[in-house]
């Protein structure tokens, strides 16, 4: 078994893994706002509209809140594509040499 030097990672190997992180968890809140919005927008509203739970008028807010999951989806997107080019150059300096 190796031995792991607790000094292998500098200090910006550590801020390459807290950006990178952090664009992970910047991806699942936008995730969700985007699975919710599609549910309410395209799930609960037209259904309660239909079955006379909810007003007429209420599905008014079906685009609205579908841009809203739209935009959160596109951003989720481009966090994800920032993250996986973020992987290469923040894991690969470091993986080789142990193993985690």
């Amino acid at each position: 078994m190796p031995l792991v030097d607790p000094h292998a990672l500098t200090s910006a190997d550590w801020i390459n893994i807290h950006n990178w992180l952090t664009l992970l968890w910047i991806f699942l809140p936008l995730m969700i706002v985007f699975a919710f919005s599609m549910m309410i927008a395209h799930g609960f509203i037209p259904s309660g509209v239909a079955t006379g739970d909810y007003p007429e008028g209420l599905s008014k807010l079906r685009l609205p809140i579908t841009i809203i999951g739209l935009l959160a989806l596109a951003l989720a997107i481009v966090f994800f594509i920032l993250a996986l080019s973020a992987t290469w150059s923040t894991i690969g300096f470091f993986w080789d040499r142990h193993f985690v």
